[in-house]
């Protein structure tokens, strides 16, 4: 995933800081989604010790923006 389509430290803690205010904004629904499944995916892979690099890591914690919807 390119550099420029991860989302950055200030997004996530923006995204806590409205999430903690219940103040949710469109498409920060898909980002919890995104880190709660991958939370779960690299916990899996861990166990399984299929997690050999750094590089690997980093690979799975990328999370994506989310698509913007042309409603």
């Amino acid at each position: 995933m390119k550099k420029e389509k991860r989302l950055t430290p200030e997004e996530f803690t923006a995204l806590i800081e409205r999430l903690k205010a219940q103040s949710l904004k469109e498409g920060d629904g898909q980002i919890l989604t995104a880190v709660l499944e991958k939370t779960l995916l690299i916990g899996q892979k861990h166990r399984e010790g299929k997690i050999t690099s750094r590089r690997q890591l980093r690979r799975l914690m990328a999370i994506a923006r989310p698509e913007k919807s042309n409603d």
